[in-house]
């Protein structure tokens, strides 16, 4: 998947919030589903997993270690939670607030689901290219700074389908 398969999008919706959500999609090819809601300023991180997997394990081994790396950057979380929504295959939902979340936190989420769950996580097959890899974590830096300073005052969905990123306005 590249930037190109983006769908278009309506000039006036796209903003910092669904160019973050584009560039994480795009870049984390674990991540099923992400959201940024407007209304508790939050970011949603959505992973698919195959059953049985040992959920309480990983929601301590991602609890402890955020925990430590907030203490070492000098940061407090305002909002952290981690939940498992069983269905025909579970969705392990990562819920943190915009306004301390970084880009080196998403990379430790990410590595640590695919570490504690290994093949169970369902990832897209996409993979992308060295350059276009540093290009999108500089663009989730970007965006992630605007956001932390301004908000965002729109909610927004933005999910896999046959190979495209499509952004659902909230």
């Amino acid at each position: 998947m590249t930037a190109l398969d983006v769908t278009s999008i309506d000039s006036n919706y796209f903003n910092y919030g669904t160019g973050l959500l584009v560039s994480i999609l795009l870049r984390y090819p674990e991540v099923g589903t992400i959201s940024c809601s407007q209304k508790q300023q939050t970011l949603i991180l959505k992973f698919l997993v195959a059953k049985d997997c040992a959920f309480e394990q990983l929601q301590n081994k991602l609890t402890q270690a955020l925990e430590m790396f907030h203490k070492l950057e000098g940061r407090t979380m305002r909002l952290f939670k981690i939940e498992k929504h069983e269905q025909e295959l579970d969705l392990i939902v990562v819920t943190r607030d915009l306004h301390s979340i970084t880009k080196n936190e998403i990379n430790l989420i990410v590595e640590l689901m695919k570490n504690n769950i290994g093949k169970q996580l369902i990832k897209d097959e996409g993979d992308l290219p060295e350059e276009e890899i540093v290009l999108q974590e500089e663009v989730i830096n970007h965006m992630l700074a605007a956001l932390r300073t301004n908000g965002t005052d729109k909610s927004f969905t933005a999910v896999r389908e046959d190979g495209r990123v499509l952004v659902f306005n909230s």
